[in-house]
């Protein structure tokens, strides 16, 4: 899942040409607290609510401001990682795309990030999640995957955690069965310590609720 995919296109970006009472006004419209500023179609950073906020005159245009913007952006061919990265680096809820010329492609906001990640991550799919560990010295990812398999299962979704207090590996697993008794044995077997299961329909409507009450803050 690349960054094109994910730009959200209700969102407007602001203009040199702007003025700051414009930006202020389309802010409070979209909800949002940093917007793209370009210069025709070159991205040239990304303003805050609070540096228009901070203007003496807001009715001067953006360019004359000289606003202390920010560059945060991906290109259009990163990856949703690069674009999580990217907005935890540079603490922003939003996160403009640019191609190779730095022309502004769109923004990928905080809401569409995350419903991409939700899909990536199989949130909406029923099954069983598992939590793993092992020593790190005897983990290995096809072993994971074969016990898995071996049990008629696929794995949909996999993710792993170092402590490097311990050097222990943290594994979760989302899978495409809630029938998990022989894999949970298989692993156990294989000297996984198997910290929990969560595989009832009451946790997979648990885990639908929080999600989407989560998508109607982003949307607040």
């Amino acid at each position: 899942m690349i960054a094109p995919s994910l730009i959200s296109d209700s969102i407007p970006p602001l203009h040199v040409e702007d003025s700051g009472e414009h930006a202020l006004i389309t802010m409070q419209e979209f909800n949002v607290s940093q917007l793209p500023v370009l210069d025709g179609n070159t991205y040239i950073g990304l303003v805050t609510l609070d540096e228009i906020i901070n203007l003496k005159h807001l009715s001067h245009t953006l360019k004359s401001f000289q606003l202390p913007v920010r560059k945060p952006f991906v290109r259009d061919t990163a990856h949703i990682f690069d674009v999580m990265k990217a907005a935890l680096d540079f603490n922003v809820r939003v996160v403009p795309v640019i191609n190779d010329n730095f022309e502004y492609l769109g923004l990928i906001s905080a809401e569409s990030c995350l419903r991409g990640f939700a899909v990536l991550n199989s949130v909406k799919d029923a099954g069983a999640i598992l939590e793993l560990e092992i020593e790190q010295t005897d983990y290995s990812l096809s072993e994971v995957a074969r016990i898995v398999e071996d049990n008629d299962a696929k794995i949909l979704c996999f993710y792993t955690n170092i402590r490097q207090q311990d050097g222990i590996i943290e594994i979760t697993l989302k899978l495409n069965t809630t029938d998990v008794a022989s894999i949970v044995a298989s692993f156990e077997r294989f000297d996984y310590e198997v910290k929990a299961i969560h595989n009832d329909a009451e946790y997979t409507e648990e885990l639908k609720d929080r999600y989407d009450a989560l998508m109607r803050y982003l949307n607040v």
